[in-house]
C-alpha cells in the first residue's frame, strides 16, 4: 500500500495537464491542422465504410436498443443517442472493415477511439471545429506518445 493520498496528482499527469491547458489556449500549427484533418476524414471514412458491414449493423442495431439522451449521432444511421453510446457505434463502425490507421510503434488504431469520441463530445457539447481538431490533435499527440 501507499502512503499517498488519492487526492494527490503524480507528476506526470500534472506536466500532461499543464501541457494541454497550455495548449488549448494556443493555435495549432497549420501542419498539425493538416494532418488532423486528413487523420478526421480517414476515420470518418472508416465509418462511413463501416455502417454498411455486419459488425457495424450489428453496432448500430445495438445502439438502436439504448436508452438515453439525444446528445450525438451515429454516422451511417438517423440515430441520436448519449454521447457514451455514439463514440461506441463510431468506434466499432471505424474498425469493421480495418480500414482505420495505425500507429505502428504503439500497435494502436487511434482513430477508432479518438475521433468518435471527439466527435460525440463536440456534438454534445456545441463546440467549434477548432475545438474539435484541437482534441483530436492533442489526444492523438498523447496517445501516439
Amino acid at each position: 500500500m501507499s502512503d499517498k493520498s488519492a487526492s494527490e496528482i503524480s507528476p506526470i499527469m500534472r506536466r500532461l495537464s499543464s501541457y494541454i491547458a497550455s495548449a488549448l489556449r494556443q493555435p495549432l500549427p497549420s501542419a498539425v491542422v493538416e494532418k488532423t484533418k486528413h487523420h478526421m476524414l480517414d476515420t470518418i471514412a472508416a465509418i462511413v465504410s463501416g455502417s454498411r458491414l455486419e459488425p457495424g449493423k450489428k453496432a448500430i442495431n445495438y445502439v438502436r436498443t439504448l436508452a438515453g439522451n439525444r446528445e450525438a449521432s451515429v454516422i451511417g444511421s438517423r440515430i441520436l443517442t448519449t454521447a457514451v453510446n455514439a463514440a461506441l457505434a463510431n468506434g466499432m463502425l471505424a474498425h469493421a472493415d480495418e480500414t482505420d490507421d495505425s500507429h505502428a510503434p504503439s500497435l494502436t488504431h487511434p482513430g477508432c477511439g479518438i475521433v468518435p469520441a471527439a466527435l460525440a463530445m463536440a456534438e454534445r457539447q456545441r463546440r467549434s471545429g477548432t475545438a474539435l481538431l484541437c482534441a483530436v490533435a492533442l489526444d492523438t499527440t498523447w496517445a501516439a506518445g
